[in-house]
């Protein structure tokens, strides 16, 4: 039986914010995670996301910052309609708070329900993790059944290889570790960290190790934006103006 849920879920929408939003370091979120907002500045239109740091350091001004990487969970001890349970998973507790968690195979049955379907995730202990009750699987989850956990608002370190749609932005404040900032995802952003590498003039942009990076040999895939005034490889400080858009990676698979 198909999944019928109601395709949206704590709707909510864009909003207009100040400087002293953008340079935001919260413990407790203040804005819905994923939360949308633009500004107008001397730098144009520019668009940003509030997200959650989830690296082991706090993260500088101007780093560039990616998704975290999947979950995966196999053979689960136990579950149901909103919740699995995995015996000695040693889970951080509520790390997964707001991600997805995707139903990846049903051990019992090949393709059976609820394979294919996912649900929202509102807590976890260190074994239990909880979905959303208004969107439940649509059958219960039983032993041995594998999952993934996938992240939509946790940022880490971008890094060589990132493919442009997993980069999130740049970020716009010092973010402590497990706390909440905003990071700009569209438009022209001054100061953004680059690598050592050389930029031409108008061309492409990927990422490096928490850093905007030239595009070499990258193919589309990679490319996050472009250097509107080009990178010199001898640059004293090692910031840059940027345009960057991770809405629209210009090739949004794995190979060209």
């Amino acid at each position: 039986m198909a999944n019928t849920n109601d395709l949206f879920l704590g709707l909510g929408h864009l909003i207009p914010i100040g400087s002293s939003d953008l340079k935001s370091d919260d413990k407790v979120p203040t804005y819905a995670r994923g939360q949308l907002s633009f500004i107008r500045d001397a730098f144009g239109a520019r668009v940003f996301r509030y997200m959650r740091n989830r690296t082991a350091s706090a993260t500088a001004v101007g780093e560039l910052m990616a998704r975290t990487a999947n979950t995966t969970i196999t053979n689960i001890t136990s579950g149901t309609t909103t919740s699995i349970t995995k015996t000695a998973a040693g889970w951080t507790v509520d790390a997964f708070k707001e991600d997805i968690l995707f139903f990846d195979d049903v051990d019992a049955s090949a393709g059976a329900a609820p394979e294919g379907e996912l649900g929202v995730i509102v807590s976890n202990t260190a074994t239990v993790i909880q979905i959303d009750g208004k969107r439940p699987f649509s059958a219960a989850a039983a032993v041995n059944d594998d999952f993934i956990v996938y992240s939509l608002f946790q940022w880490k370190d971008a890094a060589d290889g990132d493919l442009g749609r997993d980069v999130f932005g740049i970020c716009m404040a010092i973010v402590s570790t497990l706390y909440y900032g905003w990071l700009q995802c569209y438009g022209y952003c001054p100061d953004a960290v680059h690598t050592t590498a050389a930029v031409t003039a108008g061309d492409p942009v990927v990422a490096g190790a928490a850093a905007i990076a030239a595009f070499g040999t990258d193919g589309q895939e990679l490319w996050i934006g472009w250097s509107p005034l080009g990178i010199k490889a001898d640059q004293v400080v090692l910031t840059a103006l940027v345009f960057i858009d991770v809405f629209s990676p210009e090739g949004p698979g794995t190979a060209p």
